[in-house]
């Protein structure tokens, strides 16, 4: 990042808001302005920067008093119509007129956060006026919390003599997250760690509970906690911040007077010794237990209020866990006790009171004790042995490369910022501490000097703590099933027990809903913006080719805050056929073995000694003329403050020449994390592996993609993960090949990301590493078959009482004039009709449509969905209403703007030079981006519906099908919907 853009004082602050604190953070060029609201008791937090992406949020303390999802639930429905915005969605609406970089909610144990972020000055006060409004100001309609927390209706919504249903969208969104065992092991750990406070209750709701609440509880709620007392403002980026208080001022805080809110949460108390939990999992009936249980210890560790014992904690943390390396992670590896750490091992300094977990994943109940006992164990060790110093420098050295890092590929940078200081502020009043690391990190290094630091604190917190539980999660075959005859029993004792007019009142409530969801709104009262407000032009990201003997070094300029990042290409379509499939282990294994000679153990702990890390992926590049051709790629990256550019091409060379996948005792151990990593994964990314599957149908690189990142590579991981050290031999022995036939000179294409002061030694370690690869023959790319597109009805089993549905459809590649349209197709029909059909009637937590321009498919999905059939309708529905052309040019304009708002996103520092390489790569010019970019802004009614009827209905290519979800619900829908007849049902 560049020097903040201004340094804000308390004079530029408008009457009312009272100074506090100005303090510069040039390890992160940034400036954080504290400063506070006395009339309301609101507190502020700036932070100056000269990033566009400017950032606001406004974060309450949510503690919750049980586990009904009331917090989860009113983050939900404040979104659903405000005082000035009285319509039925503001939210979503916003989403489809806004340039957005960023727009969400987040309920977490304590606290509730609405942040959004743009780049456009008159789509941030216009997102401002709409979340402050919904923040302090909801309608907190009963129709509002029906649709999105629960409600009562008939399966059949007019026959009083259909089934009686629960509906809602948290309720089927937490449905969904509970049958989820990584989610369920975070939500079963705090029930029995923190017993006294609220971190005991699921914010979220538990299914079983959330009927319980009322909507009369809900606005009780919002009255106690959502109040200026119990508010804290952030802000972020460039726009004035005397600007932005003059609104908030206006919009919300004279309209308060000062009161007292209950919202604080207590230190939990502590218990007087270690407790053991077994809990258990929903797992499909067919499926095998072994191999699927959980084993997790955690400890109540130090207040947030100390942050130097947080910071202590975080590097004991690292030391113990960091990598495979590290000697807790690898005892319990070589334990042979589990597959893989359990999800949320480590220190979680962001509850009132901290903790710290470890565990398996991939074990059996009966090795509950054995697991412990080897926690403990090591742990005993290390308080009498202690760390040598270069491990201890190793963990500050990567704590002080995340804490300078600019990142913002996934989220916005500011967002990391917020997240990071949000629990000390919201508990402590304390945003500083947590970004404000280098003279804490200077007096850790005297202490940790005076010797006993990290052996202490294992003691302390760890070994002698009695405040620790141990808990087993295990798979129960019968619980789904058993769950659901609860659940049933409740409605039809509900049902049995209704009156006539309790069942015509359950009727009209439907009529009600349907007919508010229906009906066409006014939305003049929220704030638009125009076509005109995009940027006609492309953005540009420039970069500089150097040669580097006879080799070629994309060099990108960017400001990455003091650290360089390194990108290698190899082509791997002249692979021996065999070897195809093996190329996504080849990539998750070649950083995780020996190489030079040395050990995984030495080779990982010098990666942390000297990296911000190295990975190593599979890609595929469409080919943006041809759907029918693409090339595959194996990506090598790495990143490392700017003084450890030579140590950081050292390793890359390392393992660009001597891999050694010898070690077959390391493979299997690696595999079975995999395999867990895997199964952890599909929960929560249903929709994208069900569409994966669908679009491998329909062309080759889709193939290639789905085999190797979805189903297929699933289950080929899963029989590898089956074989015992001795037979992954022949596996082995095809790795070693493919590291031979990809590591070549001149065919790797190189990036080298950095500033400009640090490009030139940059270059020179580039050089070196590049000598070191051998230079062989091109290589011929390898033929593949003719591809043919093929139909398909897909059906995939889990043990999830919700599905993911969706239909894929193959359309143009990206140069194609058409392909503008398909995109800006898409926003439409997710915004305008799958939106309320899938979500708001149907309950699902999201129906969404999506037009990738360079694989050229299109798809629908649902997500955690509770129909499968009438889901499979809806899709024929929608691409009738875009057929009739019955939107607006409104519409039209809207669904540019939601297309721009996620086109125009931007990256981190090294994230731009990425995409931009990549772009190179497929031959995605600037001239033929700007070209796309003007289709896009002048995309017509016609060329929408005709887009449709091409390709979408009147097309003669194939259009699958592909439904994950429990093996009950594809049953019904099989039941129920002709098109799901030969569905062709496989367990994952």
């Amino acid at each position: 990042m560049t020097t903040p853009s201004s340094s804000c004082c308390g004079n530029q602050l408008p009457a009312g808001f009272q100074f506090i604190q100005h303090s510069p953070l040039p390890e992160l060029n940034v400036s954080l302005i504290q400063f506070c609201h006395p009339q309301t008791g609101a507190r502020f937090v700036h932070i100056d920067s000269a990033d566009p992406n400017n950032l606001f949020a406004v974060a309450f303390r949510t503690p919750p008093s049980d586990s009904t999802g009331i917090a989860h639930i009113l983050e939900h429905t404040v979104l659903c119509g405000s005082q000035r915005f009285p319509v039925r969605d503001p939210f979503f609406t916003m989403l489809k007129r806004s340039l957005n970089t960023f727009m969400n909610a987040f309920t977490a144990g304590d606290w509730t956060c609405y942040p959004f972020s743009s780049q456009n000055r008159k789509d941030f006060d216009n997102l401002l006026d709409v979340y402050l409004d919904a923040a302090f100001f909801p309608l907190l309609r009963e129709q509002d919390f029906r649709q999105e927390g629960h409600r009562l209706e008939f399966a059949q919504p007019d026959d009083p003599t259909s089934p009686l249903t629960f509906k809602g969208v948290v309720y089927n969104e937490m449905k969904g997250a509970m049958a989820d065992p990584a989610s369920l092991l975070s939500r079963r750990m705090t029930r029995h760690l923190y017993p006294t406070t609220c971190y005991h209750h699921n914010s979220g709701g538990e299914p079983a509970d959330i009927p319980d609440l009322s909507w009369e509880q809900l606005k009780a709620f919002h009255a106690e906690f959502y109040h200026p007392g119990n508010a804290c403002f952030f802000s972020y980026g460039t726009f004035p911040l005397a600007d932005q208080l003059q609104r908030i001022e206006e919009r919300v805080l004279r309209h308060f007077a000062p009161r007292t809110i209950d919202s604080d949460v207590p230190p939990e108390k502590r218990l007087s010794q270690p407790i053991r939990a077994v809990e258990t999992f929903p797992l499909d009936a067919e499926e095998e237990t072994a191999g699927k249980s959980m084993v997790h210890l955690a400890w109540l560790t130090n207040d947030i209020s100390d942050s130097y014992e947080r910071l202590a904690m975080t590097l004991l943390s690292q030391l113990l866990l960091g990598n495979p390396a590290a000697p807790l992670y690898k005892a319990l590896l070589d334990s042979g006790l589990g597959k893989n750490l359990t999800p949320g091992c480590g220190y979680h300094d962001d509850y009132r009171t901290t903790c710290f977990a470890v565990g398996l994943q991939g074990t059996e109940p009966e090795q509950h004790q054995a697991i412990e006992q080897c926690i403990l164990g090591t742990l005993e060790r290390l308080a009498q042995e202690g760390f040598r110093p270069e491990r201890i420098d190793a963990a500050i050295h990567r704590l002080e490369l995340a804490n300078r890092e600019v990142t913002g590929d996934s989220y916005p940078y500011s967002i990391n910022l917020l997240f990071r200081l949000l629990g000390p502020w919201l508990h402590c009043d304390d945003p500083l501490s947590a970004l404000q690391l280098e003279e804490p990190i200077q007096r850790l290094r005297r202490e940790v000097a005076q010797g006993d630091f990290f052996e202490q604190r294992i003691r302390n917190w760890l070994l002698t703590n009695p405040h620790r539980l141990s808990l087993c999660l295990k798979p129960d075959k019968e619980q789904q099933a058993r769950e659901l005859r609860l659940e049933q029993k409740q409605l039809e004792q509900l049902q049995a027990a209704l009156s006539s007019e309790q069942k015509q009142q359950l009727i009209d409530q439907a009529r009600a809903l349907q007919h508010s969801q229906e009906q066409a709104e006014d939305l003049s009262c929220l704030p638009d913006l125009e076509l005109t407000d995009i940027d006609r032009k492309e953005p540009v990201t420039t970069s500089e080719t150097h040669h580097l003997d006879t080799e070629e070094v994309e060099l990108f300029i960017q400001p990455t805050n003091g650290l360089s990042y390194i990108n290698l290409f190899l082509p791997c379509d002249h692979l021996d056929e065999d070897l195809l499939n093996e190329v996504p282990l080849f990539c998750s294994l070649l950083t995780q073995v020996g190489a030079a000679g040395e050990s995984y153990i030495e080779t990982m702990q010098r990666m942390e000694a000297t990296t911000g890390g190295i990975r190593c992926s599979s890609e595929i590049l469409d080919d943006i003329d041809d759907l029918d051709r693409y090339r595959p790629w194996i990506r090598l990256k790495g990143k490392a403050l700017c003084r450890n550019i030579t140590p950081l091409c050292q390793l890359l060379g390392d393992f660009s020449t001597s891999a050694d996948f010898s070690d077959l005792g390391r493979l299997a151990t690696v595999i079975g994390q995999l395999k867990s990593s895997w199964e952890n994964a599909i929960p929560g990314s249903g929709h994208s592996y069900a569409a994966r599957a669908a679009a491998a149908l329909l062309t080759p690189a889709a193939r290639q993609r789905e085999q190797w990142s979805g189903f297929s590579q699933l289950k080929h991981v899963k029989q590898a993960a089956a074989l015992s050290p001795s037979e992954l031999a022949p596996l082995a022995e095809k790795l070693q090949r493919i590291a031979q036939q990809i590591f070549c000179r001149n065919r790797l294409k190189v990036a080298l990301t950095c500033e400009s002061e640090q490009a030139q030694e940059g270059l020179r370690a580039l050089g070196t590493l590049l000598q070191r690869l051998a230079v062989s023959h091109p290589g011929i790319s390898r033929q593949t078959n003719p591809f043919m597109p093929t139909d398909g009805r897909l059906g995939w089993v889990s043990s999830l009482p919700v599905a993911y549905v969706t239909r894929s459809f193959r359309t143009v590649p990206y140069s194609h004039p058409d392909a503008a349209a398909l995109k800006v197709l898409a926003a439409l029909l997710r915004a305008n009709f799958l939106h309320r059909e899938i979500r708001e009637k149907g309950g699902a937590y999201g129906g969404m449509a999506s037009s990738s321009s360079e694989s050229g498919i299109f798809a629908l999905l649902s997500y955690r969905d509770p129909h499968v059939s009438r889901t499979v309708n809806v899709y024929d529905q929608c691409l009738k209403w875009v057929l009739k052309g019955d939107f607006s040019d409104k519409e039209i304009k809207e669904a540019i703007l939601s297309v721009f708002s996620s086109h125009d996103r931007p990256n981190s520092p090294a994230g731009r030079a990425a995409v931009e390489f990549a772009n190179q790569l497929q031959g995605l010019d600037h001239a033929r981006r700007q070209q796309y970019r003007e289709r896009l802004l002048a995309v017509t009614r016609s060329q929408l519906v005709e887009a449709a009827r091409t390709y979408l209905i009147e097309t003669e290519q194939p259009r699958p099908i592909s439904i994950l979800a429990g093996e009950e619900l594809l049953q019904q829908g099989q039941r129920e919907n002709e098109l799901l007849k030969e569905l062709k049902i496989e367990r994952i």
